[in-house]
């Protein structure tokens, strides 16, 4: 560590040499106190001490007074050797204002490190933003159907019910978020609710089932409710629908003959 002392009393600067030699200070002795370098410890006779002892505090980390008055009109943040002092009580000071200068920079590299942490972790984030903004997976994967376009009514096209028919041969379904959720039978509507529902939603018009057919329009549905009904239909049926074709489907409670 770097100490300069402002004095031109001779046993003052002996005692200061005969110390610092003994703690590894690199002592610099100056008679005057135009001080313009910085270092780590600025000790001031009190011949010395006058307007610019702030000045010069902001040029250290430490500021000393050779001085048996206060400086409380020059500075509040000093510490202070009384004349006389003996060596060893300039060493007792010495090592204690070298503890402080250690400990301060240890409390500073650490309130650095935990904002650089912070900066790391700040970016990361931003940088997990940016890719999920970025992510085109989810809008260009074309195995799936989207709510808007069940929605818009008419005929399923070729590339729809192709989707259809993918989705009911996979065993997981990909979720926005990308977690993956397995489907099971259970969790699917009953082929009975699918034909309440039709019943229901042509309920108040008057047809005959003996002499009209009755149409089920896929679009009206989502794709978990078509899943039961679809999952009965053979390879060659799915081929038509997604053609453009219509199919005739007879329902019965019971068997026939």
């Amino acid at each position: 560590m770097k100490l300069l002392l402002i004095s031109k009393t001779q046993i003052v600067i002996q005692i200061f040499e005969l110390i610092c030699k003994k703690m590894d200070f690199e002592l610099s002795v100056r008679k005057d106190n135009d001080v313009t370098t910085k270092f780590d410890i600025i000790v001031i006779d009190e011949e010395f001490i006058d307007d610019r002892f702030n000045i010069i505090k902001q040029l250290c980390k430490k500021i000393g007074a050779i001085t048996n008055e206060e400086l409380s009109s020059y500075s509040s943040k000093y510490f202070k050797l009384k004349r006389p002092f003996l060596p060893m009580q300039l060493q007792e000071v010495l090592k204690e204002q070298k503890t402080l200068m250690l400990e301060d920079e240890a409390l500073s590299k650490e309130i650095k490190e935990e904002d650089e942490t912070t900066d790391e972790i700040a970016h990361f984030v931003d940088s997990l933003a940016d890719d999920l903004m970025m992510d085109d997976d989810y809008e260009e994967d074309e195995s799936i159907v989207t709510l808007e376009s069940l929605n818009d009514g008419g005929v399923l096209d070729s590339s729809e019910l192709g989707k259809i028919t993918d989705i009911l041969h996979q065993n997981e379904i990909k979720h926005e978020f990308k977690n993956e959720v397995e489907m099971q039978d259970h969790d699917w509507r009953e082929l009975s609710d699918i034909i309440d529902d039709a019943l229901d939603e042509v309920q108040g018009y008057e047809f005959s089932l003996t002499n009209e057919p009755l149409t089920l329009v896929l679009n009206n549905y989502q794709i978990d409710e078509l899943k039961p009904l679809l999952q009965k239909f053979d390879q060659s049926i799915i081929d038509k629908l997604a053609s453009g074709d219509s199919i005739d489907l007879r329902l019965s409670l019971k068997g026939t003959n």
